[in-house]
């Protein structure tokens, strides 16, 4: 064989074996900042050995972090016999993180620093009717307006997206609640658009990654986030890791059907049972439309029904003590309470987590749904279930932690 062919083929083995090596280099530099980012304290010699490399390997790796801004070192930790060893620490200034996350009727964003401390956030309302391109249009805007007024360079951008994804191809495939969306190319486009790095995860489990990491959530291994918004969604997280099934559609429990004779959009099964769907029954979307059926009486004009009240004075209204929207919650949580005490038995979570709407009916709502866990629960009781504490804003936050803990430093 003549030298030239075989130095030919010499070279892309040569530079296969290089970028691996740069991969296997980058993934571990990205874990060694995510046990910084885990413990407060850590030296050189911890990480050394929580990675089961060499010390003189975290070394080189510690070196290129902080030179490149994203690590600093901090005071000595105290110590009573010995050199006492120099602790690592996150660079707030190391760059910045942005992480969206919308619905049918809302996009949100939120921009957090290398330490994932919060900088600035943006709402944005999407109308009924709004083509998918506007929508697009107004993701791109909320990253542009969280992106704009600090010097620290963007690293990535996290995209909690409703409906069915293929995460690995970055295409969000279908989402009942928009009008057209279907095979939205996503990551592509926004990384054509902003020149970093993007991920993207189903909103709800981007939900449940903020519980996980900052929420209700932090410190258990099993719990499951269920969520209201337009739809309904559960993230499931086991073991410390989100669960999404054989093909991303774990925890669509909107399609869940429920045994409701006589309920009205009851549909009727092979063996001519009654049944609908959780979502038609138990949605902020059903909740309009029965707010909107129901007669009520104008203020000003006895006798006459009154317009259907805005979505915003949903919870309002209940939390007034309105009887269509208290009897309707009791009906949801009677319904909730069976489908959380099967997701219990299927998945024995530690802690059940309300997120998205839920959390607006404060106890309103996790009283009777208490109640109802109760009824149903084995011989060996129910979970804990709780309220979400981390706002509207939950899903852009996990978002934007997506972003952090996929995103890898270049190595040197």
């Amino acid at each position: 064989m003549p030298v030239a062919t075989r130095i030919q083929r010499r070279v892309p083995r040569a530079v296969k074996r290089f970028k691996i090596k740069r991969d296997t280099i980058a993934s571990q530099q990205a874990e060694l900042l995510l046990r910084v980012r885990a413990q407060d304290g850590l030296s050189r010699v911890d990480l050394a050995r929580s990675l089961n490399l060499a010390p003189s390997t975290v070394g080189i790796y510690v070196d290129h972090l902080v030179e490149e801004g994203f690590l600093f070192e901090g005071k000595a930790a105290e110590r009573e016999f010995g050199r006492p060893p120099t602790i690592l620490a996150l660079n707030p200034q190391g760059g910045r993180f942005i992480g969206v996350d919308f619905e049918a009727r809302n996009v949100m964003a939120t921009a957090v620093d290398f330490s994932q401390r919060p900088l600035k956030q943006y709402h944005d309302t999407i109308t009924a009717a709004e083509p998918v391109g506007s929508i697009l249009q107004k993701i791109e805007h909320a990253i542009e307006t969280v992106n704009v007024g600090d010097d620290r360079n963007l690293l990535a951008i996290g995209v909690g997206v409703p409906g069915v994804i293929d995460p690995v191809k970055g295409i969000a495939l279908s989402y009942k609640h928009i009008k057209g969306w279907e095979n939205v190319p996503l990551v592509s486009r926004l990384t054509a658009r902003f020149g970093v790095p993007v991920f993207v995860e189903n909103t709800i489990r981007t939900m449940a990654l903020a519980e996980l990491w900052f929420g209700q959530g932090r410190g258990l291994r099993n719990f499951i986030c269920l969520a209201m918004r337009s739809g309904l969604g559960a993230g499931i997280i086991i073991d410390g890791q989100v669960y999404r099934g054989a093909d991303n559609r774990a925890g669509e429990i909107g399609d869940w059907p429920c045994a409701l004779s006589g309920a009205n959009g009851a549909r009727k099964s092979p063996a001519n049972h009654s049944f609908t769907r959780l979502e038609e029954i138990a949605s902020l979307q059903s909740l309009r439309d029965r707010l909107a059926g129901s007669p009520r009486q104008a203020p000003d004009a006895p006798g006459a029904p009154a317009a259907e009240p805005p979505s915003e004075d949903l919870p309002q209204a209940a939390l007034a003590g309105d009887k269509v929207a208290l009897s309707f919650l009791d009906r949801v949580a009677q319904s909730f309470g069976l489908v959380l005490n099967q997701l219990n038995c299927a998945f024995n979570p530690e802690k059940i987590i309300l997120a998205g709407a839920f959390t607006v009916f404060g106890d309103t709502f996790l009283r009777p749904l208490e109640q109802s866990l109760n009824h149903f629960a084995p011989p060996s009781g129910p979970p804990t279930i709780v309220n979400s504490q981390l706002g509207p804003f939950n899903g852009a936050i996990g978002a934007a932690a997506l972003a952090v803990h996929e995103w890898k430093p270049v190595p040197p």
